[in-house]
């Protein structure tokens, strides 16, 4: 395989993975200003900055609405991470690697792009179920994909894009209630709160067979963290991420290198953790995963160069 289908087949991968997790997060703080007892902008503008957006958002505007942001992130062409040029940029991706997928997986990813455009996925207050269909749809394009592939080089380029970009997006997920609460200084509802979080995640079920108990700040924590079962749990996307770099040439030291992340998570107490100090471990974690994205570009997609 050269070095560039790989890297594109990467990105399809993360690109259409973002869009699911971009769509999560709007739908989980849409219910969760609902019952926002203060300034509601402080809530949407904890999202832009944990996106690391607020100088692009900042130019494009001038408050926090609801509004506003949820354009922002699904519209804004000027926003590079939008839904709208996540699957601008799948569709291309795919593009170029269609030689190597099945065809209704091409489809698929072309079909989400043609239905956002045309309006048939509206995303505004009040859509939950567009919200819904933009998750399917980003779903049913990976279920196409387990369900076609045997192991090999295009499978596993396909699920170390997606596993990367769903440690990143869940990381920033987890640091929007961090943010927020940075922002506020004045609310406190957080059974509310992490009961979204679980929702945003589908986790609620894993985690009360698990827990066996109420929703409680540290036992979501060690469970979003730490559990090697919930397949979005940051150690499960990252023991994938090390099963996918095993088969693949090349790659002793982005093994290490992911090893490294699973100790650093493994080994932390983040379930006692403060929401400054669990801040400054998610901020450093997702400088480990950008590290990682760096280390895999360096190891197969630059060997022409």
């Amino acid at each position: 395989m050269l070095s560039r289908d790989a890297e594109h087949l990467y990105w399809l991968s993360r690109y259409v993975e973002r869009v699911e997790n971009t769509a999560r997060l709007i739908n989980v703080n849409s219910e969760l200003m609902l019952d926002f007892p203060g300034d509601k902008t402080l809530g949407w503008q904890s999202i832009i900055e944990t996106l690391d957006n607020l100088d692009i958002y900042q130019r494009r505007y001038v408050t926090f609405k609801e509004a506003n942001v949820i354009n922002f992130l699904c519209y804004e062409e000027a926003n590079p991470n939008s839904i709208k040029n996540s699957l601008i940029k799948a569709a291309y991706n795919v593009k170029e690697t269609r030689d190597y997928l099945p065809q209704s997986a091409t489809e698929q990813v072309n079909n989400l792009l043609n239905e956002f455009n045309r309006g048939t996925l509206k995303a505004r207050r009040g859509q939950p179920k567009d919200m819904y269909k933009l998750i399917e749809g980003s779903q049913r394009f990976f279920g196409i994909i387990n369900d076609n592939f045997s192991t090999g080089l295009v499978f596993e380029f396909i699920r170390l894009g997606r596993y990367i970009e769903r440690v990143d997006m869940i990381s920033r997920t987890l640091d929007t209630l961090c943010v927020s609460k940075k922002n506020s200084q004045t609310h406190d509802f957080s059974t509310l709160e992490w009961a979204s979080m679980l929702r945003n995640l589908s986790a609620q079920g894993a985690y009360r067979e698990e827990s066996k108990g109420e929703i409680e700040r540290g036992s979501v924590l060690r469970f979003l963290f730490k559990n090697k079962g919930f397949p979005r749990s940051l150690n499960t996307c990252l023991r994938e991420i090390d099963k996918c770099v095993a088969v693949l040439p090349n790659n002793n030291l982005l093994k290490e290198e992911v090893y490294k992340v699973i100790e650093r998570i493994m080994s932390s107490r983040v379930e006692s953790y403060d929401d400054d100090k669990l801040h400054t471990f998610l901020d450093n974690l997702q400088g480990k995963i950008s590290n990682l994205d760096q280390r895999i570009h360096k190891s197969w997609f630059h060997l022409h160069a």
